[in-house]
């Protein structure tokens, strides 16, 4: 008895289980579960630190806060990667046979014709349409600078997000902005600032707690898993032939 592992006091919520998964949310599917894994693993060492120590009360310590942000950082590059894996490998066959996919695409079109300068990579209009129409499937290449489009950078704001659910037709999941938003500005201040608060006192680090970084983790995984089930929902609702 004496040698039993002690109990967890912080631990993600368990993924659930989608039964028949489509063949083309599998490998988003897999990089979710590495990505909770690898943050429960973090938390679990965060634990770990924590009882090494006593658990005590009060302001963790300056390296456990880091676990806390490594946590957060790994949930949303998981959240991050398994979009883009989806959107590889679910788009092409969104594009052929669901409406508000197609929608999406077809403004796409629009803005690279255009030569759109907001575009991630602003198109020259006229190599766009010769680099199209010389394609051996046409289609097929709209999907493909389609696709290098929605995967070009990273997502760091709920409005990219949101982007990029609208391009899966999946916009209506009406994801928690003011939560997604204030999870990506806490993500990028970690990312790009060092977590460092310039306004504070010696120049101190912003303050995070487990509670709240849990909090933000889980999040992010419940996101990225409601994104995943709604594509896999639409493309099981797809005819076969599509």
């Amino acid at each position: 008895m004496g040698d039993r592992e002690p109990r967890r006091r912080h631990v993600l919520r368990e993924l659930r289980e989608i039964e028949g998964l489509s063949p083309e949310c599998e490998r988003a599917a897999l990089i979710l579960e590495r990505a909770h894994g690898s943050a429960d693993a973090i938390l679990e060492a965060f634990e770990l630190v924590r009882r090494q120590r006593g658990n005590p009360r009060g302001v963790l310590t300056d390296n456990e806060q880091d676990l806390l942000r490594a946590m957060l950082v790994m949930a949303a590059a998981g959240l991050d990667s398994m979009i883009k894996q989806l959107i590889r490998d679910a788009l092409p066959r969104l594009a052929r046979g669901d409406e508000t996919v197609r929608e999406e695409l077809e403004k796409f079109i629009s803005r690279s014709i255009r030569g759109d300068p907001a575009l991630a990579e602003p198109a020259n209009a006229a190599k766009f349409l010769a680099r199209v129409l010389t394609a051996d499937s046409p289609q097929g290449k709209v999907i493909e600078e389609y696709i290098r489009e929605l995967t070009g950078g990273s997502l760091q704001s709920a409005s990219e997000l949101n982007r990029v659910a609208a391009a899966l037709g999946v916009q209506a999941l009406r994801l928690d902005q003011n939560a997604l938003r204030e999870i990506f500005d806490v993500r990028n201040k970690i990312i790009h600032e060092l977590d460092i608060n310039l306004a504070g006192d010696r120049r101190r680090r912003h303050d995070r707690g487990v509670h709240d970084m849990t909090r933000f983790t889980t999040t992010l995984i419940t996101t990225a898993e409601r994104v995943l089930e709604a594509v896999h929902e639409k493309l099981v609702a797809l005819p076969a032939d599509a």
